[in-house]
């Protein structure tokens, strides 16, 4: 038998009181813990110090409540967690294959299977529940969970906790035994796409990929531009206007040929020009018209019932700006090393996940650059109006709105509020999104 020691605790400010009632009682168990009660996070960036200490811990466990489920900040520090795991290089913390260890502390609207919650990421892993337990019982439980089998670290094995030996008092839980789907054909989905959060799975027979979300929270934005911080703007972008956003998710990457080969395969429906991109899993498709990209969202959706479509023009800005009028994703001053365009890059497409210093503020990656993303709004001139633009698909004879400029493009295209137009049928790529509101 072994122990993970050495723990990082990742939990939603608004749990402060309770998950440090939990940390101390662990703490009496000789358990060497950190947990930031400070709120260390003054960007989207995850802080130094949360970084180093993500590195060096051997367990990452996470206090699900829905304010959790819900912080970005929770999700940024479990995907870099994760994504540790994932590396060959770093996946080991002092002889010790990294664990993650989900405790649900309150009930939440989205449940231990659901595809779009943190919970998923982390689905091949046993979990607490502590729901309704007092923070003494909680902390025995993870205390207890956090000492294993010895197993010999290997690729795609998962840590199995040893029961814990019962006694009058309470028992505590076997490991919720969770039977995933059938995986993909590996020749239709890659290591690399799985090492970047994709999911490839089998559903009633048919192959399906879905991507890794960024949370993009409820709040308003300043959307379009202003000529006095930035002289490039268009008129079309003017003026800036602050506008409400619900809730949503959008697709950490733009739609690769990989997802769309599923789609490809299972409704027969054969592109003639899609034999060039067909081979090369790991690139963003293109060619596609708005409609097609439509039908993909929509089939998506039907397979996984999870509420998949494009986003619309207001979500696409503010997930590839946030909230503070940034020019592009990273800042206002251009580089060329951040965004596959005409003046920085290979002089064709890049495969998704080739800029990560590039991401927007909640972690999208190639909103600027690479290929231009179809969303789901017609075109109209500024102020922008929701009622108009938005028509729920109403008029889709009229001229649409594309964003994030392209890898033949210059770089004032892939400003964050740059506003490309064009007819439904023309060919260009696209990103997924759907709002959190749908999930259950």
């Amino acid at each position: 038998m072994s122990s993970y020691r050495t723990i990082f605790i990742s939990h939603a400010h608004a749990d402060n009181a309770r998950c440090k009632r939990i940390a101390d009682a662990l703490k009496a168990s000789k358990i060497d813990l950190w947990i930031d009660l400070n709120n260390l996070h003054k960007g989207h960036a995850l802080p130094t110090d949360i970084t180093r200490e993500l590195v060096r811990r051997q367990a990452f466990v996470l206090m699900v409540t829905p304010t959790s489920d819900a912080s970005p900040w929770v999700g940024d520090e479990l995907n870099k967690y994760l994504a540790y795991s994932l590396d060959r290089d770093m996946r080991m913390v002092n002889g010790q294959r990294r664990l993650i260890l989900p405790v649900r502390l309150e009930p939440t609207t989205i449940s231990p299977d659901a595809e779009e919650s943190n919970w998923a990421k982390v689905f091949d892993r046993f979990w607490i529940d502590g729901v309704g337990k007092p923070d003494e019982q909680i902390a025995e439980e993870i205390a207890a969970a956090l000492v294993v089998s010895a197993l010999p670290p290997q690729p795609g094995v998962t840590v199995t906790p040893a029961q814990p030996t019962p006694t009058p008092a309470r028992t505590a839980p076997a490991p919720l035994v969770r039977t995933p789907p059938p995986a993909i054909a590996p020749d239709h989905f890659s290591q690399r796409l799985a090492q970047l959060g994709f999911v490839g799975q089998t559903l009633d027979g048919v192959e399906v990929i879905t991507p890794p979300v960024c949370d993009v929270p409820a709040g308003s934005f300043p959307m379009g531009s202003d000529k006095r911080r930035d002289s490039q703007a268009f008129d079309d972008e003017l003026p800036q206007k602050p506008i409400e956003v619900a809730a949503f998710q959008i697709a950490r990457y733009s739609a690769t040929v990989a997802e769309y080969a599923c789609y490809q395969r299972a409704t027969g429906k054969q592109r003639p020009d899609w034999r060039p991109q067909a081979d090369q899993l790991l690139l963003p498709v293109d060619n596609l018209s708005w409609q097609d990209a439509v039908a993909y969202a929509t089939w998506l959706a039907q397979v996984t019932g999870q509420p998949w479509r494009l986003p619309t023009e207001a979500e696409w800005e503010k997930a590839a700006r946030g909230t503070d009028g940034r020019i592009y994703p990273w800042g206002d001053q251009w580089d060329k090393t951040r965004a596959n365009t005409y003046d920085g890059g290979p002089g064709h497409t890049t495969p998704v996940g080739s800029y990560p210093n590039g991401a927007s503020p909640y972690g999208a990656q190639d909103m600027a650059g690479n290929v231009w993303e179809w969303t789901s709004s017609l075109y109209k001139l500024y102020p922008y109006n929701p009622a108009t633009s938005e028509d729920g698909g109403r008029d889709r004879t009229s001229v649409l709105v594309l964003r994030g400029g392209s890898w033949d493009y210059s770089p004032w295209g892939a400003r964050a509020a740059f506003r490309y137009r064009d007819l439904w049928y023309s060919q260009w790529g696209f990103r997924l999104a759907r709002a959190r509101s749908g999930l259950a």
